[in-house]
């Protein structure tokens, strides 16, 4: 199956994690503007990354402007920031994502930063935190 790895970066942190997915799952390494539906259909699987900025996150947009081309395939969804899931922020970040997407994607929160030495809330940023999305990819 082949796989498009999908992100948005303004930190850099989620930049870190899709190289690593990449690296570790194969696949294609794209960014937001390089993910042109063209390019999309070839996939078989897309894993979209951003980071969530106080309610608010990148994906969302991506996944309602290319939701055409996206909903045929397995589509996980990779939210990063520093407030844990169960926080009103994730939560709110969450449902701006349309529910008929909802319902048809798989989603996680990682955790982020909002800087290079600055800490995070909900853990560090490790290379583990990708095994559940390396799993949902490989199964």
């Amino acid at each position: 199956m082949k796989t498009a790895i999908i992100y948005k970066s303004f930190t850099g942190t989620t930049r870190q994690y899709a190289q690593w997915l990449t690296e570790d799952v194969g696949g294609e390494l794209l960014t937001f503007r390089q993910a042109k539906p063209d390019k999309l259909a070839g996939f078989d699987i897309c894993v979209i990354m951003s980071g969530t900025y106080i309610s608010w996150m990148p994906l969302v947009s991506f996944l309602k402007k290319r939701w055409k081309i996206l909903k045929d395939k397995k589509v996980g969804v990779v939210a990063i920031g520093v407030v844990p899931p169960e926080h009103q922020g994730s939560k709110i970040s969450y449902e701006r994502i349309p529910e008929q997407i909802r319902l048809a994607i798989k989603y996680w929160k990682l955790p982020g930063k909002t800087g290079k030495n600055m800490p995070t809330v909900i853990g560090p940023v490790a290379r583990e935190n990708l095994e559940p999305i390396i799993e949902f990819i490989k199964s």
